[in-house]
């Protein structure tokens, strides 16, 4: 990790961006997607990092006074795209769906008595073989099909200002500074690492780290607080009915069907757009 970052370091420098945002982007990253897997791993859930955790640990250590400069400067005009798009919008762009890989291997050879450094070799081993034929592959296609025929962009390239930009960096968490927003970030900071502690002490008590999903504009937007109230109703009365052994011969399997159902229902719908696509 530490190599990792210092080459991250001296990408960024050869860019353009300052030294200090180039030590902070990873930084940021590597802040979001821990929380972020942390939320993957406990609860089966995530969030939106692009919006809610990448700009405000970027303009906390950047600018945390400032809403909206002027564009005077590299970092000025590319951290903001690189905070939405390459760094922290979920999984989609390497980040984020590198580490769940790697966390998730880790634990698949914990439950079935794999040596770890077999692990870490495999997995660097096909990191970088995944990641060079990712590039490959993204640059022929735009040659053989024309990027402009998929549905979604092959290459993310947007204007400054707009929603992928700067739009959707400085707005967030709030539109004011940060430093004038401090006392609520200082309030959450400090519900989390007593709700921590007061957890590992009293069993009762709910993890916190589900407050930052229960809490989310999403969620609720979403209306995915009553598919866990559902789910939690339905679990509540097989445990009372038929208890652990019952949940976990019948329920457990019947859930791994359907998401297995619902994983095969993606992959062929994408298989016969594509192929459409191609037809046409």
């Amino acid at each position: 990790m530490a190599i990792s970052y210092i080459l991250l370091m001296v990408f960024f420098l050869y860019t353009g961006f300052s030294l200090w945002m180039s030590f902070v982007l990873p930084l940021s990253g590597i802040i979001t997607w821990f929380v972020m897997s942390q939320l993957w791993g406990r609860i089966g859930f995530m969030t939106e990092p692009c919006y809610n955790f990448m700009p405000g640990v970027i303009k906390m250590f950047v600018w945390p006074t400032v809403v909206r400069p002027e564009v005077t400067s590299t970092d000025i005009a590319l951290a903001p795209h690189m905070s939405r798009e390459w760094i922290g919008h979920q999984s989609i762009t390497g980040w984020g769906g590198s580490l769940y890989t790697i966390l998730a291997s880790y634990r698949m050879a914990q439950l079935t008595n794999v040596n770890p450094r077999n692990v870490l070799k495999v997995m660097v081993a096909t990191i970088f073989i995944s990641m060079f034929i990712t590039e490959v592959v993204a640059i022929a296609v735009t040659g053989v099909y024309g990027g402009g025929r998929f549905p979604s962009p092959i290459y993310k390239i947007v204007a400054l200002e707009s929603d992928g930009g700067a739009g959707n960096f400085w707005p967030w968490p709030s539109s004011l500074p940060l430093v004038e927003v401090a006392p609520h970030l200082i309030i959450g900071f400090v519900f989390m690492v007593v709700m921590r502690y007061l957890c590992t002490r009293f069993l009762w008590l709910p993890d916190p780290v589900v407050a930052i999903v229960a809490w989310d504009w999403v969620i609720s937007l979403h209306g995915v607080w009553f598919a866990c109230l559902a789910a939690w109703v339905v679990k509540y009365f097989v445990l009372r009915v038929g208890g652990s052994k019952l949940y976990e011969s019948t329920v457990v399997p019947l859930v791994g069907g359907f998401m297995l159902g619902d994983a095969l229902e993606v992959l062929l719908a994408a298989l016969t757009a594509y192929g459409l696509l191609r037809v046409a």
